[in-house]
């Protein structure tokens, strides 16, 4: 090798300083650029497992709640089942107990008929041995009756006198002019299997009272029971005119409603007829004291019931939990009797009828509400501005499907009582607001709500296009935490198909 051949290798065996730089300027890059894919790749991989996650959480629900869902078909099934073996094996009890009595009965009478023509044979004997022993002639002179002198000590049940039940109809075409008849018309949404949950029509009837007014309305009690979940309320009154009314005030806890009428509404032959009940006292009420029951029985039209108080201060748990403590009285109260008149024998508003305990083994027993019990409520609630539903025109929108969750469910995940989140919808007047699935909205404009029904029956009170505040649990890191919230309604209207 010679010396250019050394100074050639040596040449070539080095690259300049700018190349070298550049070479790793390339191999940090390709490094940085793996660096990002990798990071990119860990990022896609936990955004897709966060997201199997939360898939299966909703398939877990789902489960769960078809599987909840299961369970109360099958005990609605034993219920109805329990129900027709205990109708049958009533229907057998009552057949057995008429045939017996029946078999009774036939036997008192034989009985009765043989003693009588056993008496009436003795008494002719010893009539004739009388006739033969003084001589009295066998025509026998007739037995004398009570002068004009005689008296009878007893009670006075002759009509006209206070306490009177055997003919109280002075004291009721004086009072039924107080008494109306209520027809209500209403929409519920139950769950409908594979359909999910659809919009029903319903119709009731019941009772009212006419206990005042002011200067431009009408003001009429009666259980809050009979105007729930009611969209459209008519009252009949006394000459059979009708007219619409609203919602003064209602109190769920003491099962009590004061509706109002516009006076403009009623024809001036209607205001001449009506009149106020006076009201009277249930604080001095006695027991067998008699009582007159009115009200629209079984949606017939006015019917009259007359008994006496059996009880007072009964306390009666209904099947909703719910516990009062009313009157009972031996006068039929059925349904349609409910918020109907309760008088004393002075014809004086003394009860409320209350129709909603019921029992097909039970006869003779009915409840009202004590008048005294509920005479401030019913100041109180006649003093409250009217809560009007607002028109389907008006109706409001959300944007929200709700899942109604048993008690059971709730209980064992910790679940907090409220109208139960369980989509929201893109753009849609809740999702703008800031609510999120698996919300729990707990309270509108101050209303507590225990489901999704106590919210959709809050919400007919709301027009579209208004505002409500929200209240809502929202859980985080594993605990629920109170949220509030402002939400302007949206227009049904707009969102139908």
């Amino acid at each position: 090798m010679n010396l250019w051949d050394e100074d050639k290798q040596e040449t070539e065996g080095a690259l300049p300083i700018s190349g070298r730089e550049a070479v790793e300027e390339a191999l940090n890059q390709r490094i940085r650029e793996e660096a990002l894919l990798r990071e990119a790749e860990e990022k896609r991989q936990a955004e897709a497992a966060q997201e199997a996650a939360r898939l299966a959480r909703e398939r877990q629900l789902q489960a769960m709640a078809e599987q909840e869902e299961r369970r109360r078909r099958q005990e609605d099934y034993e219920r109805q089942k329990a129900a027709a073996e205990k109708a049958r094996r009533r229907m057998k009890r009552r057949s057995f107990i008429s045939v017996l009595a029946g078999l009774l009965a036939l036997g008192a009478l034989v009985f009765g008929l043989n003693n009588y023509l056993e008496l009436r044979s003795l008494r002719n004997q010893i009539n004739n041995l009388k006739d033969q022993m003084t001589g009295v002639s066998a025509s026998r002179s007739k037995p004398s009756s009570l002068t004009e002198n005689s008296k009878v000590e007893g009670v006075s049940l002759a009509a006209g006198a206070e306490g009177s039940l055997t003919d109280v109809s002075d004291i009721v075409s004086q009072v039924i002019p107080s008494v109306v008849s209520i027809e209500t018309q209403g929409t519920v949404q139950m769950n409908s299997g594979f359909y999910g949950r659809r919009e029903y029509q319903t119709s009731g009837a019941g009772s009212g009272v006419i206990i005042g007014g002011g200067e431009e309305e009408l003001w009429v009690v009666t259980n809050y029971h009979v105007i729930d979940d009611a969209t459209d309320i008519t009252l009949i009154f006394v000459d059979g005119e009708t007219a619409a009314a609203y919602v003064k005030g209602s109190s769920q806890e003491n099962d009590l409603a004061v509706l109002g009428v516009m006076l403009k509404d009623l024809k001036e032959s209607t205001r001449a007829q009506i009149r106020s009940a006076a009201i009277g006292s249930s604080d001095d009420l006695e027991l067998g004291e008699g009582v007159i029951a009115i009200g629209n029985a079984l949606g017939f039209g006015q019917s009259v019931t007359t008994g006496v108080v059996s009880g007072l201060e009964r306390s009666v748990t209904f099947s909703d939990g719910t516990t009062m403590k009313l009157l009972q009285i031996s006068a039929a109260i059925n349904p349609g009797n409910s918020g109907g008149a309760l008088l004393n024998a002075k014809g004086e508003l003394i009860g409320i009828n209350n129709a909603k305990y019921s029992d097909e083994e039970v006869e003779g027993i009915g409840f009202a509400i004590p008048i005294s019990s509920i005479r401030d409520i019913m100041t109180e609630l006649s003093s409250q501005t009217p809560r009007v539903p607002v028109s389907q025109e008006d109706y409001p929108y959300l944007g929200i499907t709700f899942k109604n969750l048993s008690s059971s469910y709730t209980d064992f995940y910790g679940i907090p009582a409220g109208a139960y989140v369980s989509e929201v919808g893109i753009d849609s007047p809740a999702a703008q607001a800031g609510i999120l699935a698996y919300d729990v909205i707990t309270e509108i404009d101050g209303v507590k709500l225990n489901n999704f029904d106590d919210l959709a029956r809050e919400l007919r009170y709301h027009a579209g296009g208004s505002t409500v505040k929200i209240k809502l649990k929202r859980l985080v890191q594993g605990s629920y935490q109170e949220i509030e919230l402002s939400l302007t309604l949206g227009y049904k209207k707009d969102y139908s198909n």
